[in-house]
Parts: structure tokens; sequence; C-alpha cells
């Protein structure tokens, strides 16, 4: 028989499974199309957590961190992660896998062809508006405004991975199988989308295992990023807003870079997110998650089976 933990874990794992399968299949036979999918896609994993909680999960969402928290607490965890952001593009300018070009010439490049896919040029912009000035309300926006309402994007992962399947597999105490399995199964969540992203011809088998070796590292590192950011916290809402700053701001900044050399891009990343989550230990901020579990259990063993909603 399953305990407590197993059920609502693989009840949970089988449904992401299940829900991001049906989505890949649909991106194959969407073909070209398929890429309109990765939007929806990225909540599979708070469909399934919606489904493990009301049907297999006691607690229901009594942990579920709903709260909106402090507002604070967004001001702190923006800034600290654009500084992550920002420490991962100087490793990437160290390592030589990027060159910068501040004409912005990545972004107008992109804009160019997605006004060619539209059947219209770069000039059919609205009235008063330019393509320098479209460069420079998409990077001050990806740095601020528009990670806001992207949090709801980043719900969709952080209120499954982090918010439901992070605390099951380390409930027991053995955080490093949260961080590293939890990671891992993270990592080839991401993995269909490839399907549907342009990949270089010509790279050798062994290029693609050392590459996908370096990315599962790096997904740990950043799973414990995301995972201390909504524990410190005490809100799944913050550690969504997080999760949007993230993508965002490497975004913005990817306007302003020419990638030179992807896997020592992805090298970079590993090793930047590596020395944050180290530089974290080093603050004794991750002793946040012995406190998490230390909490848990001891209101299990009490009875108090609540964990608050902060």
């Amino acid at each position: 028989m399953k305990t407590r933990t197993e059920r609502p874990l693989t009840a949970y794992l089988i449904l992401v499974a299940v829900l991001s399968g049906a989505f890949v299949i649909a991106m194959r036979l969407a073909g070209e199309y398929g890429n309109y999918l990765a939007g929806p896609y990225m909540f599979t994993p708070a469909i399934a957590a919606l489904f493990t909680r009301l049907f297999f999960y006691d607690k229901r969402f009594k942990d579920a961190r709903l709260g909106f928290g402090r507002w604070r607490d967004y001001l702190r965890f923006w800034w600290i992660t654009l500084a992550v952001v920002a420490f991962s593009y100087i490793i990437f300018t160290l390592a030589g896998a990027i060159s910068w070009d501040l004409s912005g010439g990545t972004f107008l490049g992109q804009l160019e062809q997605q006004m060619e896919i539209s059947g219209k040029s770069i000039n059919d912009l609205p009235e008063g508006m330019t393509p320098k000035m479209m460069l420079i309300l998409f990077f001050a926006g990806g740095l601020t405004i528009l990670s806001i309402p992207t949090a709801l994007v980043g719900f969709g992962e952080e209120f499954g991975w982090r918010g439901l399947m992070f605390p099951l597999l380390c409930r027991d105490g053995h955080l490093l199988r949260g961080f590293v399995t939890g990671g891992l199964i993270w990592f080839a969540w991401h993995l269909p989308l490839m399907l549907v992203m342009p990949s270089p011809e010509g790279l050798t088998v062994q290029y693609h295992i050392l590459n996908a070796v370096v990315l599962a590292v790096g997904s740990i590192f950043t799973f414990a990023f995301f995972a201390w950011a909504y524990l410190k916290s005490g809100t799944i809402w913050v550690g969504s807003f997080v999760h949007a700053v993230f993508n965002n701001a490497s975004r913005s900044f990817a306007y302003f870079a020419k990638v030179e050399n992807q896997l020592l891009a992805n090298i970079g990343l590993a090793a930047a997110m590596i020395l944050v989550v180290a530089f974290l230990s080093w603050r004794g901020e991750l002793k946040v998650f012995r406190e998490f579990l230390q909490e848990r259990k001891r209101k299990s063993v009490s009875g108090g089976d609540q964990d608050a909603n902060q």
C-alpha cells in the first residue's frame, strides 16, 4: 500500500505525464503551428496539481500557500532575480558564449521575421512607433511591468513543481532527493519543447549528450533557486513572480546579445546557478528548507495538520 506521500506524488506525476503527452502529440500533429501550443503546455503542471489536490491529497489546498504575501517581498525578489540573470550574462560573456550588439540587432531581426509572417514589413508599425522604440519598450517591460501579468504563466509551473511535487519528494527529510529528482523531472518535462524549436544541423551525438547533461545539472540548481524563493517568501505567488522575472529578464538581455556557442551558454548558465545556490548556502539562506520540513513534521506529529496559507 502506498504511503500518504507516495499516493499524491504518483498521481501527480501520472497526470503530468498524460497531460504533457497529449500536448506533445498535438504539437507533432500541428506541424509548423505546434509552437502555438507551447504556452498552454506550461499550465500542465498546475492542472495536474489541481486535480491531485482535489482527489488524491488529504490536505487539499491547506498547504498550497495561495496567500498573496507581503508586497515588499515582490520588490526584494524582483531585484534578487534581476541580479541572478545579470550575473548569468556576465558568465556568458566571460566564457565567450555570447557577443554583445547594443544596437539590438537580435530583437530587430526577430521583429522583422514576425512582421513578415503576418504579411507586413518592419516599418508597418503603429503610427509614431519605430523599431527602436519597440526595442526599448520590450527591454524595459521585460525587466519590470511585463513580469507582473506573466506571473500567471509562472504559476502554471510553480503551483505544480515547487508547490506540490518538491515538498512531497523531500517530505521525509531527503532534501537532496527533492532537489536532484525534482530538478531532473522538471528538466525532462521541458524536453518536448525542443520538438517545436529549430536546432542546428550537423551536431554529433556526443554533443547532444553533453548538452543534455549540462542542461540537467543547470535545471537541478535552478530548481533549487526557485524552491528557495517559494519557501522563503511563504507564498506561491512570489515564487511564480520570480519565475516570470527570470524568464522575461533573460529574454530582455538577449535582445542585445548574439549566441556564439550554445553549449558554452548552457554551461555558463549551469555554472551561474551553481554559484548562486552556493552563495545562498554560504549566507545561511538554505536553512529555510530544513525549517520547512521540521515545521511540517512537528505539525504532523502533533496532529495539527495545518500549514499556514501565508
